[in-house]
């Protein structure tokens, strides 16, 4: 069954054509045959069918259909039918090669098409037609896309370019009709090229003359260029022409608009994708013309507040502050995003009792505290202000704008250790709120910590037996005492280097002297490993632990220093000659002589928490029960002595406890999951003046630090913990009576 002009067909393309869309691209245009029943699917049948192959049909103004097929056609001429669905040849064709095809008229093939088809049709050159093809380059293709666009729109409204954000960007402005709706994408099409870019962009919220201000920000080639912003309920065209931008610098126009918030957050935004300095210019902006900070002041009959945190971290927002509200109007405080969207805290959040300042430096007034975590699917990059609301009982909002806050990540860090008590550092203020905040920043600090330089003192060629791993963080009142101890060991001096790392990178000098004169003292071997910045003990232990040349592995601290020579070789040889043994701690004692370490066991608090003890600490240093060599549940990382090969297959020591605290137990937990034992041996005896340079850490916070630490370890090893204290009651004479002290 045949099909022609004859059977009723409407408009231009009653007969099949073909035309050329871009360099080796047609297009296949065919007014659907009012003969043909309604509903009727057409096909495309030809010897080698063409991959991809892109069809649609359009409604025209007289109600007929207007049926497109985009394809790339063959290097010879190929014979195509248009085929009904039923097997039926409704219409055959010969198609030629690309090149010798005529150009697509898209003014005539506008005429007949219903209003809403042009639009669609427009749209499906820039989405679908120009994805499917990879033909955003095709300068035939380009002139296409423009004429239907000049066809649609003979005179484009104008943009404007408010300022440059960086080299090829732009922030734009123009004016669009509300009806248009979301805006779901937006082209910039030029001579060369057509560009999609990013869908964000900013609304005013006040129509003018039916039309509402519009900023993006436009990642395009130079102007001349038209710009297509699409919605579901059309697309609107507009010429940018090439202007100069209306401020000369985007540190100009910062400073003059301090009132856009929304446009200013837009920037920071795509400032952090920038590839070099881009975040660092955000935080300059913020920090030199920031927002005006705003709290609701207290008040003794009307709801008052503040936010004092607003972290924005790359998973989250961390917000935190107090409100006081003593009547059913206060119903919540929310976080505002740069859309305007507004995001109750109240779905996950902690609330304590707190106080705020009053009007008089002396008054202070009790108030209800709180920290929530706001997941976000997107990072608002450095954002130093982010908006929050309180939402009144009668639908009227008062905005609740905090101090900029900090950016760097261990200051950040520093201020979440502060947003609860330590009193109220539970559960619940940490799992779903705290936790992820400290996790993303340790994850952020861990990428700028790296190794800045190393300087060796006298290492010799031939690996030694045993590398000593001694971080250093402020304090070098003990290196004296510590290299004299090691110096005066002959076994030590015979087998062992020492690799000092400097977690304090400010004192390198003052570190590289001491150690130089050391050194021509005693002449033991060394080498001194120098962060960058200050990164935590487990990152400097794993630092110092990645130079180690020795087949064991000692893992000291710079406040231990050794009570008589031998300790060395009575850790070394168990592990030397017992490969079932996976790590080893010598006997540690106060400066008074009681003992401080004979090996490390859990015991919970009245929170169900595992908190780390030491067996015996504080009884005398020879103490009967702290004089046996045994098994034990772990060591302190004070002194631990390991196997090189086994300290790498765990990983070393885990790096997202805060500060340095319980990293050492969860080594020895890692090491006791690969089936090996730990053991302590008291015949090797040390000296440890406890948590030296610990205290000299402002993030320690009172506790904060280490109930988290605490709370995370527990997490991470409940069941593990549980089982090895199950097996070890009743194997030491005194642990009973310990854990039951420890408990009262």
């Amino acid at each position: 069954m045949t099909f022609d002009e004859k059977t009723g067909a409407t408009g231009v393309f009653r007969n099949a054509e073909i035309f050329r869309l871009g360099t080796e691209l047609a297009v296949l245009i065919w007014d659907f045959p009012a003969a043909l029943p309604s509903g009727t699917r057409c096909l495309l049948s030809m010897e080698q069918s063409p991959v991809p192959l892109v069809s649609m049909m359009l409604p025209l103004g007289n109600g007929g259909q207007r049926m497109f097929w985009a394809m790339r056609p063959e290097k010879q001429p190929v014979t195509v039918d248009i085929c009904t669905e039923h097997g039926g040849t409704a219409e055959t064709i010969v198609m030629q090669p690309a090149r010798t095809l005529a150009p697509l008229d898209v003014e005539a093939l506008f005429t007949d098409l219903a209003p809403d088809a042009r639009i669609k049709f427009i749209n499906n050159l820039l989405t679908v037609w120009r994805s499917a093809f990879r033909i955003a380059g095709d300068h035939l293709f380009n002139m296409v896309v423009e004429d239907a666009l000049h066809a649609l729109v003979p005179e484009p409204q104008a943009a404007s370019i408010v300022c440059q954000i960086a080299q090829g960007s732009h922030l734009i402005e123009t004016a669009i009709n509300p009806d248009l709706g979301d805006i779901t994408a937006i082209y910039a099409i030029g001579a060369a090229s057509i560009t999609r870019m990013a869908v964000r962009l900013v609304l005013g919220r006040n129509a003018k003359n039916g039309l509402q201000a519009c900023h993006f920000i436009a990642e395009a080639p130079s102007p001349p260029f038209l710009i297509v912003l699409l919605s579901k309920n059309g697309l609107a065209v507009r010429q940018l022409v090439d202007g100069k931008p209306r401020h000369h610098s985007l540190q100009s126009w910062w400073g003059k608009n301090r009132e856009a918030v929304e446009l200013r957050e837009l920037i920071v935004r795509r400032l952090t994708t920038l590839p070099e300095g881009g975040a660092a210019l955000a935080i300059d902006l913020q920090t030199r013309v920031p927002l005006t900070a705003s709290r609701v002041d207290k008040s003794s009959m009307h709801p008052s507040g503040e936010i004092d945190l607003a972290l924005a971290l790359n998973d989250g927002l961390l917000a935190g502050g107090w409100f006081h509200a003593p009547s059913s109007a206060f119903a919540g405080i929310d976080y505002v995003k740069e859309d305007g969207t507004a995001v109750p805290l109240d779905a996950n959040s902690y609330k304590f009792p707190a106080w705020a300042q009053g009007k008089d430096e002396k008054s202070k007034t009790d108030v209800t505290g709180f920290v929530a975590w706001i997941p976000l699917a997107e990072s608002p990059g450095p954002l130093l202000q982010p908006r929050f609301q309180m939402r009144l009982a009668s639908g009227a909002v008062r905005p609740l704008i905090p101090k900029p806050q900090p950016f760097e990540p261990a200051t950040q860090r520093n201020h979440v250790l502060r947003a609860v008590p330590p009193q109220h550092a539970v559960d619940d203020a940490f799992r779903t709120i705290l936790a992820p905040a400290l996790q993303d920043i340790e994850r952020r600090l861990g990428k700028t910590i790296e190794i800045d330089s190393t300087k060796d003192y006298s290492l010799p060629e031939t690996a030694p037996l045993v590398s000593i791993v001694v971080p250093l963080y402020k304090v070098l009142d003990f290196l004296r005492f510590q290299l004299s101890g090691m110096a005066t060991d002959p076994w030590l001096a015979a087998n062992a280097e020492i690799i000092y790392v400097l977690d304090s990178p400010e004192i390198q000098d003052e570190t590289e002297h001491l150690l130089g004169g050391l050194h021509l003292l005693h002449g033991l071997p060394m080498k001194l490993v120098v962060m960058n910045r200050n990164g935590g003990y487990a990152r400097a232990c794993n630092a110092g632990a990645r130079f180690a040349r020795g087949s064991i592995l000692v893992m000291l601290n710079s406040d231990v220093v050794p009570s008589a020579p031998g300790w060395l070789q009575t850790l070394s040889r168990p592990l030397l000659e017992n490969r079932t043994l996976g790590a080893i701690g010598p006997k540690l004692l106060f400066e008074d002589g009681s003992l401080q370490h004979a090996g490390l066991y859990f015991g919970r608090d009245q929170r169900g928490i595992w908190l780390n003890h030491h067996f015996h600490k504080g009884m005398p240093g020879d103490y009967r029960p702290a004089q046996q060599t045994r098994d034990v549940p772990g060591v302190t990382g004070a002194c631990l002595v390991s196997r090189r090969e086994t300290y790498e297959r765990v990983g070393g020591f885990t790096e997202d406890y805060v500060i340095g605290d319980y990293e050492d137990s969860d080594l020895c937990l890692k090491i006791r999951r690969l089936g090996l034992q730990i053991a302590y041996e008291p015949a090797a005896c040390l000296y440890h003046l406890e948590r030296r340079s610990i205290r000299r850490s402002q993030d320690y916070m009172r506790g904060v630090a280490s109930q988290y630490n605490s709370w995370l370890h527990t997490q991470r090893w409940e069941d593990d913990i549980r089982d090895l204290m199950a097996n070890q009651s009743g194997k030491d004479p005194d642990h009973t009576t310990i854990r039951e002290r420890s408990a009262a």
